[in-house]
């Protein structure tokens, strides 16, 4: 029997270790299902970093090394990392993701799929370029490819000028037209925060975070899904989403028509303008703050932009005040309060020729569909 003792007998390093394989298989099996299932079976290559690589690559997470603009209020921390090239001695600069807690059942989905969608649009500039992800840890991380400077999460008292954020809404446009065009099946990106879209050191809008996204059926307009409270900003959601949990391509275009309204108003005055009530989601026993008791094209463009916009442009030019009223007549369309809602394709295109016309005089606010 000393050989059945000596088997059994294992360290508790042995058995950490074992465990850890064990863990990091099964979060491997739900990637690999993710993977397919978006893929419609062609399983994109996604590259494995060892739990060691990542501590070298940030120094253990140190404090330096964490991207502190970014917000705090999120799932997950962001740092910045230095990855030694195998052929030489350059090294390049890496983004990484870091969960904040441990997978469990509720959240180990959610993450599986945030990585099987940031491998499939990766290529995409309006999106994350997506290295691979290490698994070994209970608080896993994915890895992405970073410029030198580093990323900052769009912060609307930073961003001050006006055609900044028109080029912000056109690309987070072009992002969402994207996910809703570019596959079989069109994935509706479902949960907006400001947190989640990242800006690089030339200013370009990036959509990071795809732990809620989700596909709709081939054949179908819609997916019903039981709502659940998962930490998104209650703005965002349309109606039909947040009571009957009815996801559309049209869920995103309510949340982008709210997007452009803080773009040129800025949250503080979103407040003011539209002011706040509450609504009673039934069973589900929770307040929810709704904002659309006004249209905030009822009010003049002087009472309406964002002062930190208005500080730094200092007039607005007859141009600048044309295509900001046309802006958010765009901006109302995509909430349902200005006739039939647009596609997403049909948004970006629209703010293209927003910036394009952005100088011409005879810029009109007749939106061109």
């Amino acid at each position: 029997m000393d050989w059945w003792k000596k088997k059994n007998n294992k360290s508790p390093r042995a058995v950490l270790q074992r465990q850890r394989l064990v863990r990091e298989r099964e979060r491997g099996e739900i990637l690999l299902q993710e993977t397919i299932q978006c893929c419609d079976g062609k399983s994109n290559p996604i590259k494995c970093f060892s739990a060691d690589e990542i501590l070298e690559a940030t120094d253990t997470f140190s404090e330096s090394n964490r991207v502190s603009q970014l917000y705090d209020d999120f799932p997950f921390d962001w740092y910045s990392g230095k990855q030694k090239d195998n052929n030489n001695d350059h090294h390049h600069t890496i983004l990484i993701k870091k969960w904040r807690y441990r997978l469990n059942d509720h959240n180990r989905g959610n993450f599986c799929r945030d990585i099987a969608m940031s491998s499939m649009v990766s290529g995409h500039k309006n999106f994350l370029k997506l290295m691979g992800c290490s698994l070994e840890s209970e608080n896993p991380v994915l890895v992405y490819h970073a410029v030198e400077k580093k990323p900052t999460s769009l912060d609307l008292k930073t961003v001050v000028s006006w055609r900044e954020r028109l080029k912000i809404a056109e690309d987070i446009a072009i992002a969402l037209a994207y996910l809703h065009t570019a596959f079989p099946r069109p994935f509706v990106y479902r949960i907006m925060r400001l947190g989640d879209i990242l800006l690089d050191e030339n200013g370009a809008a990036k959509l990071s975070n795809f732990s809620h996204c989700v596909s709709i059926p081939l054949g179908e307009t819609f997916v019903k899904l039981g709502f659940r409270c998962v930490g998104g900003d209650y703005d965002y959601m349309d109606d039909d989403y947040l009571l009957n949990g009815v996801v559309s391509e049209k869920t995103d275009v309510f949340s982008f028509g709210v997007f452009m309204q803080k773009l040129l108003t800025g949250e503080e005055r979103f407040r003011e303008l539209n002011g706040r009530r509450t609504e009673w989601l039934g069973s589900y026993n929770m307040n929810v703050p709704r904002c659309w008791s006004n249209t905030i094209g009822e009010f003049s463009i002087y009472a309406v932009v964002d002062p930190h916009l208005l500080e730094k442009m200092g007039r607005v030019s007859e141009e600048e005040h044309c295509q900001m009223k046309a802006f958010l007549v765009l901006a109302e369309r995509c909430i349902g309060l200005g006739g039939e809602v647009p596609k997403m394709v049909e948004v970006a295109k629209e703010l293209k020729r927003f910036i394009k016309n952005a100088s011409s005089p005879s810029y009109s606010t007749e939106i061109h569909m």
